[in-house]
C-alpha cells in the first residue's frame, strides 16, 4: 500500500515539475545544432527567391579536390585572428572549394537565442570549380556577440554535396563575434540553451509564483507529510549485509588480513597524447584509433597543401600503453622521423616523433 502511495506521489511530483516547466516557457531543450528552425529547407528548383550576400566572389585557382560524378566541397572560416574570432569592425571571408559549378545556400545561425535564423545566399551561383573567396563580410551594427554557426549547402549536378561520401549534406561552420578588442571565450561545444539563463533567484522566485505550484502545492506536501509518518510507525525489517567479494586477480593491490583493510587497486587511466601543429593548434589523441587527414587539418595548411592531403591520410592507434602509426593509403606517403611509411603497416610512435602527411605539414607527436 505503501509503495502504490508513494509512486502516486512521484508521479504527481512529475507532472506537476512538467507542467512549471512547459508554463515557463523553458521545456524545449537541446544543443544548438539540434534546434535549427528553417521554414524552408533549400532546393534546386523551388523555395526562397535568390538571395545574393552584399560581397564579392574571387576564384583563387583550382579545386584541391578530384574531379569525379559526386559534388564535393570544403568550407572554411578566415579571420584576421585566424581562429574563428571576430572583434571589433573586423571583417571575415568564406573560402569554398568546390569540384563543380552549382549553387550554394548559407544559413547563418545563432545560438544563444535558439530561433529562427536568417538566410545569407540562397541559390547563389558560383559558375565552375575551383578554390572561392567569398567576403569581405562585415559586422552590423546589431550583430549579436558571441557564437554564430553558418550552415552551407551546395547543390550540382542535381546531387547535394558532402565532404564525404555519404556524409552529411551540410556543412557547419563556428565563428565567434565580439564587439570589443577582447574576443569572448567560448567552449568547443555548444551548449544546450533556449532562452538567456536567469539568475537561480529569479528562477527559484518563478517557480515558486507558477500558478500550477500554488494550487497545488500544498497539497502534495499534506500527502507527503501523511505518509513519511505512516511509514515511521512500521517497523523496520532489518537489512542483512552484503556478503563481502574477495577480491582477485588484478582488481585488488593486495589482500586483506585480520589486522589489515584490504585496498582496491584504481584503475589505470588510459594512456594519452597528442599532436602539436606548426601554427600553435593541437589535436588530442584519446581512443583506440584517431583517423588524420585534410578534415582535421584544414584549417592549419594553406589551400595549395590542403589539396595534397587525402581524407584518409594516416591512422593513429593505441593498444595498451602503446601508440602506433600506419599510412591509410594516401596519394602521397606519410613520413615518420623523414621515413615514408606508407605500404609498412603500424609503426611504434614515442614521444617527440616528427609526422609529415605528404611532406606538407610537420606534426610533433608528444606523449601527455
Amino acid at each position: 500500500m505503501i509503495t502504490k502511495l508513494m509512486s502516486a506521489v512521484i508521479w504527481a511530483l512529475g507532472l506537476l515539475a512538467l507542467a512549471a516547466c512547459w508554463t515557463a516557457g523553458v521545456a524545449a531543450m537541446g544543443a544548438p545544432t539540434e534546434n535549427y528552425t528553417i521554414t524552408d529547407l533549400p532546393n534546386s528548383s523551388s523555395g526562397y527567391p535568390a538571395i545574393k550576400p552584399p560581397v564579392n566572389f574571387l576564384l583563387q585557382g583550382p579545386t584541391s579536390q578530384t574531379d569525379n560524378s559526386s559534388p564535393v566541397f570544403i568550407a572554411d572560416f578566415i579571420s584576421p585572428s585566424g581562429n574563428g574570432m571576430v572583434t571589433g569592425n573586423e571583417n571575415w571571408y568564406l573560402d569554398i572549394d568546390i569540384n563543380g559549378a552549382g549553387w550554394l545556400y548559407i544559413y547563418e545561425y545563432y545560438p544563444p537565442n535558439n530561433k529562427q535564423g536568417k538566410w545569407i545566399a540562397y541559390k547563389w551561383q558560383l559558375p565552375q570549380s575551383g578554390q572561392w573567396s567569398l567576403g569581405p563580410f562585415s559586422p552590423m551594427d546589431s550583430e549579436a556577440e558571441g557564437q554564430h554557426i553558418y550552415r552551407i549547402w551546395f547543390y550540382n549536378n542535381e546531387q547535394w554535396a558532402a565532404e564525404e561520401p555519404g556524409g552529411s549534406r551540410d556543412n557547419l561552420v563556428y565563428w565567434t563575434y565580439a564587439k570589443g578588442a577582447t574576443a569572448i571565450q567560448v567552449p568547443s561545444q555548444p551548449a544546450p540553451t533556449t532562452e538567456q539563463a536567469a539568475s537561480p533567484t529569479d528562477q527559484l522566485s518563478n517557480f515558486i509564483t507558477n500558478p500550477l505550484v500554488l494550487l497545488f502545492g500544498p497539497s502534495v506536501i499534506v500527502i507527503v507529510v501523511f505518509l513519511y509518518r505512516i511509514y515511521s510507525r512500521r517497523r523496520v525489517k532489518p537489512v542483512r549485509e552484503p556478503k563481502p567479494v574477495e577480491p582477485h586477480g588484478e582488481e585488488a593491490s593486495f589482500i586483506s588480513t585480520p589486522d589489515k583493510i584490504s585496498v582496491a587497486a584504481v584503475p589505470r587511466a588510459a594512456a594519452r597524447a597528442k599532436l602539436s601543429l606548426p601554427n600553435g593548434m593541437e589535436i588530442q589523441l584519446a581512443g583506440a584509433s584517431k583517423i588524420m587527414g585534410r578534415g582535421e587539418l584544414a584549417r592549419a595548411l594553406e589551400l595549395d597543401d590542403l589539396g595534397l592531403i587525402s581524407r584518409k591520410q594516416f591512422i593513429i592507434n593505441l593498444d595498451g600503453d602503446q601508440f602506433s602509426i600506419e599510412d591509410g593509403g594516401s596519394a602521397n606517403g606519410t613520413l615518420l622521423n623523414s621515413i615514408d611509411i606508407k605500404g609498412k603497416g603500424p609503426v611504434d610512435l614515442n614521444d617527440g616523433d616528427t609526422i609529415e602527411p605528404a611532406g606538407a605539414i610537420k606534426l610533433e607527436f608528444l606523449v601527455l
